[in-house]
């Protein structure tokens, strides 16, 4: 966090979920981002607190996709309907991506390999295992370990034998061709068909996404992985990859 941020955080009194929000390194990006959202709200009423508030979550998660899209919406002419519209976006799109995460995993057989915390990849896992269907090999040890912009890589780096059950992953961004994510992504999505499952507010233009890299993260091709489960649709990875394209406009 920059001096002069940290100076804002001293002189302006902000909502707590906003300082949680920004100085979180365990939770997954959707669960930060539904706290982040949370505190804006109480602010949108104030422009100069809220650009304020906005810029302390950028500087803490620069690696974060959705602040990217909570600085649009707090920016808007209606900070508060255009932050409201983000908290249902988050909610909705969680709960189908989920859904559709196991549908496509229960047709693959074998076991769910994944390699850093994230609260849709938890969900998931817990949506196969609570139904008697598959479980993680790595779930329950990945699921204490997030790279985040300052973290170390995730704990999960063993190599993952070729043809071995099927990858689920998280998106801290989704450009217009990489994905960005905890380090040993590539490795999952080389070795095993690897499905992203994440919300529309993971996908950024290239320009954003540029700025997103931090230790602890990799970028990985899209052409990489196997499909993308965006909110409630099963995409090819390209066309995850157009749709943030075209945030550009």
């Amino acid at each position: 966090m920059s001096t002069t941020t940290l100076a804002h955080v001293n002189e302006v009194p902000f909502p707590a979920a906003v300082l949680a929000a920004a100085g979180d390194r365990q939770g997954g990006a959707s669960e930060v981002a539904a706290m982040a959202v949370d505190g804006l709200l109480e602010l949108a009423g104030d422009r100069a607190r809220l650009d304020a508030a906005v810029a302390v979550l950028l500087a803490g998660q620069p690696a974060m996709a959705p602040m990217w899209h909570l600085a649009r919406a707090a920016g808007a002419p209606d900070p508060a309907a255009a932050l409201r519209g983000l908290r249902r976006l988050l909610d909705s799109e969680a709960d189908a991506a989920v859904a559709v995460a196991a549908g496509w995993l229960a047709d693959r057989p074998g076991p769910v390999r994944t390699v850093s915390h994230s609260s849709l990849v938890d969900r998931v896992l817990a949506r196969l295992g609570g139904s008697g269907g598959l479980k993680s090999e790595a779930g329950t040890q990945a699921a204490r370990s997030h790279a985040g912009p300052s973290g170390s890589p995730p704990v999960n780096q063993e190599p993952v034998p070729t043809g071995a059950g099927a990858g689920l992953v998280g998106a801290d961004a989704i450009g217009p061709s990489a994905l960005l994510n905890a380090a040993g992504t590539g490795a999952l999505a080389a070795a095993v068909p690897t499905l992203v499952v994440t919300t529309s507010l993971k996908l950024v233009p290239a320009a954003a996404f540029e700025r997103l890299a931090a230790p602890g993260f990799e970028a990985v091709p899209l052409s990489a992985l196997a499909a993308v489960t965006l909110g409630g649709e099963l995409l090819e990875p390209a066309e995850a990859g157009r749709r943030a394209a075209a945030l550009a406009s």
